[in-house]
């Protein structure tokens, strides 16, 4: 059982698994140090019963596709909770597109990356490696986590929720969990609201350094439409909930191209 959790928080690359770990482990009372490995992030949290440990798993997936492969039964205790964080595909992919530009890695535009990197093999139009399309469709590898996890409390958390109310996640995971804050919960409020101005402060002081592109809405919708549409639509009936907020009402003629960084 050594290998088990109590606790598996799940994500594809850019969908808040780090920010969630960075959430738990500034905030929550923690015993060894965390283990963290290539993708995978192990902390041990104190019960908020007494003398009692809970371990948490923090999974990151280039692509959930990947959960076909594996077993996350395997790594669950039976009363196990789990938790699965979904981002806007659309921002995923661009969120993933702009960290290989900063990184050197990417050159073109994002709509001609997002066409080379969808397109066949065969036709040689560039990288198939980036998978920024890919990683943002979400509904094969949940089929696979439904079936994985039937005996198990299965959570949707959405990032723009973390992003916009990280306290309101935290106070849930806490809940759920059965885990106990560092400090009383209105100080941590209180940081988390601070921080995040601050993150929005220096969010502007870079704009105006690195004039860094941003994704049009044009674009936008050219990519939801073209690429994501229909698994969104799938993924609500799986999960029987709506991602309205991802949606589009009216289609784009075309995708703009984003200036070079």
């Amino acid at each position: 059982m050594k290998n088990k959790f109590d606790c598996l928080v799940i994500a594809s690359k850019y969908s808040g698994a780090r920010e969630v770990f960075d959430l738990l482990k500034q905030n929550i009372i923690t015993g060894i140090a965390p283990e963290i490995l290539q993708n995978k992030a192990i902390l041990e949290c104190k019960s908020a019963k007494k003398d009692e440990n809970l371990r948490v798993g923090i999974f990151e997936f280039e692509s959930l596709k990947e959960l076909r492969k594996i077993d996350i039964s395997d790594y669950l205790l039976p009363q196990a909770k789990v938790y699965l964080m979904l981002r806007n595909p659309v921002w995923r992919s661009f969120a993933s597109y702009r960290k290989n530009r900063e990184e050197g890695k990417e050159r073109s535009s994002f709509i001609e990356a997002v066409k080379w990197d969808s397109s066949p093999p065969e036709v040689g139009l560039g990288p198939q490696n980036t998978s920024y399309i890919i990683a943002g469709k979400y509904s094969e590898g949940i089929k696979s986590l439904l079936i994985q996890t039937e005996k198990h409390e299965l959570h949707i958390l959405e990032f723009e929720e973390l992003r916009r109310a990280p306290f309101k996640i935290l106070q849930e995971l806490k809940e759920s969990i059965g885990l106990q804050f560092r400090v009383s919960p209105e100080e941590i409020a209180l940081n988390l609201s601070k921080q995040k101005v601050a993150g929005r402060r220096l969010g502007i002081f870079r704009s105006f350094r690195h004039n860094p592109a941003e994704l049009d809405e044009e674009t936008a919708k050219y990519i939801y439409y073209t690429y994501f549409k229909r698994d969104i639509e799938e993924l609500e009936k799986l999960l029987s909930t709506s991602f309205t907020s991802w949606k589009f009402e009216e289609k784009a003629l075309y995708g703009s191209y984003i200036a070079n960084l």
